[in-house]
């Protein structure tokens, strides 16, 4: 299993642009990758190389289609490593700390 495959993922938007017929010409699509406390959210300007349909027209999974979900998935699998897998060092802040016990030189 990787973490792309345990992630929610949902549409955040679709946005069509349109030709003077009204058909699509490209769609502005983002879609979000959710796991625990981590969300990633990707972009992508989907050309339509033969425009022939309205908006209304196109399914969800067409348009998923138009995604490179498999790169996607890669890429939250990176991000989501780097973000919440590493362990971050342990700091701690001494706030007693006492200068005047240190020697003068």
């Amino acid at each position: 299993m990787t973490h792309a495959s345990d992630a929610t993922k949902a549409w955040v938007s679709a946005i069509p642009k349109k030709n003077a017929d009204g058909n699509v010409i490209h769609w502005d699509l983002r879609y979000s990758y959710t796991l625990g406390d981590y969300s990633h959210i990707f972009e992508k300007r989907a050309r339509i190389d033969t425009p022939s349909k309205a908006p209304g027209s196109y399914t969800r999974a067409e348009l998923l289609a138009l995604l490179d979900i498999d790169h996607w998935d890669d890429m939250f699998n990176n991000k989501y490593h780097g973000n919440v897998e590493v362990t971050a060092p342990v700091e701690t802040t001494d706030a007693s700390f006492d200068v005047s016990t240190l020697s003068e030189s």
